[in-house]
């Protein structure tokens, strides 16, 4: 078999089943008798085992082989899960993570499982004799609903249900005989219901030496104990009637059943590279930047069929672009699954007890920004729980519940989606960072008595600022604040912190939907043609000359009774030819940065285009002001803002 041809597939495979191992056990944690979770586990397990063995990648093979041994026994009652084994359980799929990784990058890293395959194992083999008699005390008949409608419409007729349980002498040596006997003698009394193990399991002999027989009959059980007790290799008996109202339920066969209707109703799906949806989108976008040239011919030569085409293949082409987008949106779950087991294992090593609520993870983002914000994310959550969170005794002292709480939400708005980092810790000093501030020489002390507590807090963005007393092996290991900063600004986003001393935090990430296509504002200044990105946009307005006042050097004029900056691009921009200083009315494009407004002085407001983002490229390098630009309808260039900058 040629490997390399499957190799994409299997790491697919492997990625989901790792995830599912992560969550569920996760889950089993919290539930340590839910035969489900158990299960779900279990088939992880399993097919990552036999897929790593057909695939030739033994080590994976013989890890997964060794926890599932351990989950058959935990299925079957035969032992308990106890917080050892549920560690060992965790190490095992970081393992799997690592191995999978390397298998990723073209090689099998030689690591070192084998201490934590022999933990498996022994679990399994140590615990065995006490297990053995655990299971005896938790042999119970379950029945299905059918059977318990059998045995009710038995008992209108004078019949009871009897669990005759039976153990046979150690030295017996036809089992199978011997529960033939048993049989017999109870079916002449009556009707066998069910039994543990199954009927065919004990004609096997594929059971220890006790087994229980559920069964109804008009017999009274002392009857019935007599007629089984004779039979030779019966070292032990006991009958019991139980009531209708305390037979219980198999249950796992409804959640079977309810899952082949989940299976039956779910829409069928296809496994597509990234990078082929890249060239996809690639492609949709020359189509928008044609479609616009089409739209500008049309408009010179005044052609009605030309326009009735144009109007025809622009619809065509949004929808074309619209499923293109939508087949490259991920929810963001895929990224917010790593972190419970995050939560979970840092808040055990500082010793906290934090909880973690996630919210919105069905909102989607594009697949190219899911990938990027993993990292960033992983860093303010750590934080959060390493300065954020105050320890038990803290917590205690300051009239707070012991358990800490860490709250992920994403929802969208508009054209962007936003992603909050909440925490009831100790929140960020203002005072502190103002001090550090001041000892960095980062601002004079008579701008920065003038800064609202917020902008201080933006400080913390800056590479190596950082209030924490010391250094340790959570955070403040050379990644700080400022990478979460560059990536979220690389990304086209913005991230602000919300902070109340002693409450919490909140850290508040804005992205776009995608990277790609974005919707603008086109607009004139002097012979140029800018394009501002619309998710920035809070309103465009007209200003009368006299609207505008001073306050400090800084125009400002009034919008919904707040005071707002007023900006002209062409000083930003450094355009000599912009026009708007000479005109009595003015268009202003109120832009809305973070929770700040500011408005940006244009020559002229032109349209609204989608534009596809084309880089500057290398040579002309990075812009301030520029986040790069797109080709016209009538083949010029645009430059697109970058308003983070501009502002």
């Amino acid at each position: 078999m040629e490997i390399s041809q499957y190799l994409s597939v299997f790491m697919d495979e492997c990625q989901e089943h790792l995830l599912t191992l992560n969550q569920s056990l996760l889950e089993l944690e919290h539930n340590p008798d839910s035969s489900g979770i158990l299960d779900k586990i279990f088939r992880a397990a399993h097919t990552l085992k036999g897929a790593s063995a057909t695939m030739g990648f033994n080590k994976m093979a013989d890890l997964t082989h060794a926890m599932e041994d351990v989950l058959s026994k935990l299925r079957a009652k035969e032992m308990s899960l106890t917080a050892d084994m549920m560690n060992t359980l965790f190490e095992a799929v970081d393992l799997l993570e690592i191995l999978t990784n390397k298998i990723g990058e073209g090689k099998e890293e030689d690591i070192e499982i084998s201490g934590v395959v022999q933990e498996l194992r022994h679990f399994v083999t140590a615990d065995t004799a006490v297990v053995k008699v655990e299971r005896r005390q938790k042999l119970q008949l379950r029945y299905l609903e059918a059977e318990k409608e059998q045995i009710a419409a038995a008992m209108d007729q004078g019949a009871k249900l009897y669990h005759v349980d039976v153990t046979l002498a150690d030295d017996c040596l036809l089992k199978g005989a011997r529960v033939f006997m048993v049989l017999r003698e109870i079916e002449k009394k009556g009707t066998v219901i069910r039994s543990i193990p199954t009927v065919k399991e004990l004609e096997d002999e594929n059971f220890e030496l006790r087994f229980i027989i559920g069964c109804v009959s008009a017999a009274t059980a002392g009857e019935i104990h007599k007629a089984v007790y004779n039979i030779s290799d019966v070292a032990n008996v006991e009958v019991e009637e139980v009531p209708l109202d305390e037979i219980q339920l198999e249950k796992r066969v409804q959640d079977a059943a309810d899952h082949d209707k989940t299976k039956i109703s779910s829409n069928p799906t296809v496994r597509v590279e990234i990078r082929k949806l890249d060239d996809l989108m690639n492609l949709v976008a020359e189509l928008v930047i044609n479609r616009s040239r089409l739209e500008s011919l049309g408009s010179t030569l005044r052609s009605k069929e030309l326009n009735e085409v144009v109007e025809q293949v622009g619809r065509l082409t949004l929808d074309l672009r619209d499923s293109v987008l939508k087949a490259r949106m991920v929810p963001v779950e895929t990224v917010f699954s790593r972190f419970p087991r995050l939560v979970r294992d840092l808040s055990k090593e500082l010793g906290k007890q934090i909880e973690l609520e996630i919210f919105g993870g069905e909102t989607e983002l594009d697949r190219t920004v899911i990938d990027e914000i993993g990292d960033p994310l992983v860093h303010i959550i750590r934080n959060a729980i390493d300065h954020g969170i105050e320890g038990i005794e803290q917590r205690r002292a300051t009239g707070k519940p012991e358990q800490g709480k860490i709250t992920l939400n994403a929802y969208q708005e508009g054209n962007n989606v936003i992603i909050t980092v909440t925490d009831d810790g100790r929140g960020f000093d203002p005072k502190r960072v103002r001090e550090k501030a001041l000892r960095l020489g980062l601002v004079s002390p008579e701008i920065l008595s003038e800064m609202p507590d917020e902008q201080i807090l933006d400080f913390t963005f800056l590479p190596g600022f950082s209030t924490a007393d010391k250094v340790t092996d959570v955070s403040g290991r050379g990644v700080g604040m400022d990478v979460v900063k560059t990536k979220v600004d690389s990304l086209g986003g913005l991230v602000h912190i919300e902070s109340e001393l002693g409450e919490g935090s909140r850290i508040v990430i804005r992205l776009p939907l995608t990277l790609a296509i974005i919707q603008t504002l086109m607009v004139q200044l002097g012979k140029e043609i800018y394009a501002i990105p619309s998710s920035y946009i809070d309103q465009i307005t007209s200003l009368n000359r006299t609207d505008i006042k001073r306050v400090r050097k800084q125009e400002v004029f009034m919008l919904r009774g707040e005071v707002i900056p007023l900006i002209r691009l062409q000083d930003v921009l450094e355009i000599p030819d912009a026009k708007n200083s000479y005109f009595d009315e003015l268009d202003v494009v109120v832009l809305k940065v973070g929770e700040r407004l500011i408005g940006c002085v244009v020559d002229g407001l032109l349209r609204q285009q989608d534009v596809v983002i084309k880089s500057l490229g290398g040579f002309l390098g990075a812009i301030k002001g520029i986040a790069g630009a797109t080709i016209l309808g009538d083949g010029r260039v645009a430059l697109i803002l970058d308003i983070r900058a501009v502002a």
